[in-house]
């Protein structure tokens, strides 16, 4: 059954873009509101990017029924790979390696269904969650494997967080790439086996324990409730937690391997390690958890797990330790608010998220209402943001909402294959743009939450993998699609990528209008008087009985202009 949404969403795109022109001449309706451009913002943070019809639609129903919609928009899910061997067969080339040892259909699967799946928000929660709770083809080699986790995060990702991070830290992938999966407890000299049955030499792994508390939740220092640090009576900052803490809680996460194996492909037969189920605690012949540290262990704040519980029972005290502390709210909804909205929030901004994040902390879609609040507060609507009384307010488009944002603007027709792209010498994708979908170079993502704008003090995380290279593979991926297409090429690209721009031709032989229009769905309104002239002059310079050229250079010189790039 399509939803409402989907239904205006057909409608004609020709009429929206004129709608444009009559809002760029100051025509609305009586009941115009919100207005168009505070919606089209409101979509920039909430979707993969504005589209003429869906501008229209939440003009009409408002924001908060469409963030509503959005919480119970259809899903599409991953595709259900099966699970292969890690060293691939001989038997196994053309497209069976290329879906079963490679990401490709994920990364399609990702790109499509942001430009055309109905449930936005769902998803740019669930990459932002992505780029967070990180995990990556560094050390996770099948897409089988990875698809389960980022199936958790797209289920998860307007739902409890944490719920999620109890999920996360037993789902496998996710103990495979930070060492928690076969994590055994240290023999203890005597022997004491009520505490270690059969642990070994060393300490356990605390890859995980550290990653959980520093990146997942907490952050190595103590935050007030506006994401600003506290500071002891010197006037330094005061650590979160510190190595015995990590220990401690390396301890808790030992016991636990993979779920019993899985059927390998017809094709080979066997078994196969389980991606698939969560990971179990490890037990002897009597049934008795051996791998595990059952010993007393202090974790944050004082708080003490008295030792003899099963793995379950600790790792449930641990996460509800995590949990309710006060760092996360602050610590997750800047985070997010940077991700959806401003590099840059101040510290009343995310007080008021963290608030919400707080307050529904035992709710079931509480990282819905997060979102809902983020793109809702005062500093995130608005028809403009003036960079001269806001500087610092703004984001970086990161690559992937970069190419998807220019495609669903122009009514894209793609089969996704947009994240390792070559046409003619040229490399377009988002992983020549320095974010290769899955395959990110550390735990700590493509870019760090704390980068700051090169020789600025402003943050803006995106800008650690924008350089001279990436401008310019930006620049030639809208040079190809706008002049041109990204062609099929069998077997790998099977239809290519090509947007559709008549509705626009009718509003060329009038420069005013159709910059006017486009003004509207790429920039809010907001190009600057310099900018306007430089395109006019360059639209007025073609003939116009050449209405396609006049579209398409105006659509690239305001695509490849920093006024774009920017997001405000």
């Amino acid at each position: 059954m399509e939803s409402a949404v989907f239904r205006v969403c057909r409608t004609s795109f020709v009429g929206a873009a004129l709608a444009f022109v009559l809002l760029a001449n100051g025509v609305q309706g009586v009941d115009a509101q919100p207005s168009w451009p505070d919606t089209v913002r409101l979509l920039e943070q909430s979707t993969f990017g504005p589209t003429a019809p869906l501008i229209a639609y939440v003009q009409q129903v408002g924001f908060e029924a469409f963030l509503q919609e959005q919480l119970a928009a259809p899903t599409t899910d991953y595709p259900d790979l099966p699970f292969w061997p890690q060293n691939r067969p001989l038997t196994c080339t053309g497209d069976c390696a290329r879906d079963n040892y490679t990401n490709d259909a994920l990364q399609r699967h990702l790109f499509r269904n942001a430009l055309y799946g109905q449930d936005q928000l769902r998803q740019r929660v669930a990459f932002a969650l992505s780029q967070i709770l990180v995990v990556s083809r560094v050390d996770i080699p099948l897409p089988s494997w990875m698809r389960g986790y980022q199936q958790l995060l797209y289920r998860s990702a307007l739902g409890n967080y944490r719920q999620l991070l109890y999920d996360v830290t037993l789902h496998p992938t996710m103990g495979r790439f930070l060492d928690m999966l076969n994590n055994r407890c240290q023999t203890r000299t005597p022997p004491e086996p009520t505490v270690c049955r059969n642990g070994v030499r060393a300490q356990p792994n605390e890859n995980y324990a550290r990653e959980l508390l520093q990146l997942f939740s907490i952050g190595t220092f103590a935050l007030n409730a506006d994401g600003t640090r506290r500071l002891d009576g010197g006037g330094g900052p005061i650590p979160t937690y510190d190595q015995r803490t990590v220990e401690a809680f390396a301890r808790v996460f030992t016991g636990w391997i993979l779920a019993p194996a899985l059927p390998g492909p017809s094709e080979i037969g066997g078994t196969v390690p389980n991606y698939r189920d969560p990971m179990r605690a490890r037990q002897d012949s009597r049934m008795r958890e051996d791998y595990h540290d059952a010993g007393p262990k202090t974790l944050l704040d004082g708080f003490e797990l008295r030792g003899g519980q099963s793995q379950t029972e600790e790792l449930n005290a641990a996460i509800d330790n995590i949990a309710g502390h006060p760092n996360v709210a602050p610590f997750i909804s800047k985070q997010l608010i940077q991700h959806l909205v401003t590099s840059n929030p101040t510290p009343a901004y995310v007080a008021r998220i963290a608030a919400v994040f707080a307050a529904g902390r035992n709710s079931p879609t509480q990282l819905y209402e997060v979102a809902r609040a983020i793109v809702l507060d005062p500093e995130a609507r608005g028809d403009f943001k003036d960079p001269a009384s806001e500087p610092q307010y703004s984001k970086l488009r990161e690559p992937v909402q970069f190419i998807t944002n220019i495609l669903r603007a122009f009514n894209a027709t793609s089969d996704g294959v947009l994240n390792s792209v070559s046409v003619g010498g040229s490399a377009i994708g988002s992983a020549d743009m320095s974010q290769d979908l899955f395959n990110a170079p550390s735990v700590f993502s493509f870019y760090p939450p704390t980068a700051r704008v090169p020789g600025e003090t402003a943050l803006g995380p995106q800008f650690a993998i924008f350089s001279s290279l990436t401008s310019l593979r930006r620049a030639n991926f809208v040079n190809r699609v706008i002049f041109s297409t990204i062609p099929a090429a069998a077997p790998n690209r099977p239809t290519g990528t090509s947007i559709d721009l008549a509705a626009w031709d009718s509003l060329a032989d009038d420069p005013d209008r159709l910059i006017e229009a486009l003004n509207g769905l790429l920039l809010h309104g907001a190009m600057s008087n310099e900018m306007r002239d430089a395109i006019r002059a360059v639209v007025e310079g073609i003939p116009a009985a050449n209405a396609r050229a006049r579209v398409r250079n105006a659509i690239y010189l305001i695509a490849t202009s920093s006024q774009y790039h920017v997001q405000r």
